[in-house]
């Protein structure tokens, strides 16, 4: 007797088992969603931090720098951000998972975001993918260099709001002249400067020399009759006078011309002036940085009143 044989094709054989398959599938719990899609091309942005480190409400701003190769951002050095870490918001630290917590004012950071940017000042970013951080010493951030200039220079600012607090006390304007602070600062970092300045202590902040302020209108005919002075200073700052506001300023301290010393240092003076007669000046600071790390306090030679 001949044996017979069943032969079931191999496209049935899959028709019986593709219902199974699907049923794994369902069965299979959903994947994390991934913000960032397959296709897509994250817009960078590098600045540094200027404030707010410590909290993760970060401020920051643009560097004038290189793009990686291949990839759209922003580096003007003129544009000022800002950016709340959650803890949904990957960190990273020169390349190693990190928490934002690890992120320390002065710092440069990398941040890929999907390129959108509301029209606020500081300006805010769309959906940010990741923050990277990059510690001294490493080529992001090899030091030797004026690290956290802007923290300094916060400081001595507040320092002399407190100094004879009453030229100050109630004004609704404070006018900020960073144009000549010595140690580099860009535009982003000066309008930075200015504007935190004006978020600590309540008021509007506005940017400029004397003379721009001047020109603008802020500032009104001085009634106090004073000589011309002897040491060669602007003789147009004895005409006026600022009743609503204060005008803060940073300058060089030239007194240090020609010196050589062993590690970075800045002389500045820092005044705050409202008239002829209400001035008040931090004079010859001096500030310290080591070879690789921040300045730790600076050092007030003198102090003006007018």
């Amino acid at each position: 007797m001949k044996k017979q044989y069943i032969v079931i094709p191999a496209v049935l054989c899959l028709l019986l088992l593709l219902p199974a398959c699907g049923r794994a599938e369902e069965d299979a719990p959903p994947g994390p969603a991934a913000s960032l899609a397959e296709d897509e091309t994250p817009s960078v942005l590098i600045c540094r931090i200027v404030d707010g480190a410590e909290d993760g409400d970060l401020l920051l701003a643009a560097l004038d720098a290189s793009l990686p190769e291949g990839r759209a951002g922003l580096a003007d050095g003129r544009s000022v951000y800002r950016l709340s870490l959650t803890g949904e918001t990957p960190v990273t630290l020169d390349g190693e998972p990190a928490a934002a917590g690890d992120l320390q004012d002065g710092m440069p950071v990398e941040i890929s975001f999907n390129g959108t940017v509301p029209e606020t000042f500081p300006a805010q970013l769309g959906e940010v993918y990741a923050v990277s951080g990059f510690s001294l010493g490493t080529p992001q951030n090899p030091g030797g260099s004026l690290y956290d200039l802007c923290g300094l220079y916060l400081q001595a600012l507040d320092d002399l709001w407190n100094k004879d607090p009453a030229l100050n006390e109630g004004i609704s304007l404070a006018g900020l002249d960073l144009s000549q602070a010595p140690g580099g600062l860009l535009e982003s970092e000066r309008s930075a400067l200015a504007w935190r300045f004006g978020e600590v202590h309540g008021v509007e902040t506005v940017t400029g020399t004397f003379e721009e302020l001047a020109d603008q209108g802020y500032f009104e005919a001085s009634a106090v009759s004073t000589p011309a002075p002897e040491n060669g200073e602007d003789f147009s700052r004895f005409w006026y006078q600022w009743p609503d506001g204060c005008l803060f300023s940073i300058t060089p301290n030239s007194n240090h011309e020609g010196e050589t010393h062993s590690l970075p240092t800045l002389f500045f003076d820092v005044e705050k002036w409202k008239s002829p007669l209400a001035a008040y000046v931090l004079y010859d600071c001096s500030a310290v940085w080591p070879e690789l790390g921040t300045w730790s306090g600076y050092q007030v030679d003198s102090e003006m009143i007018s």
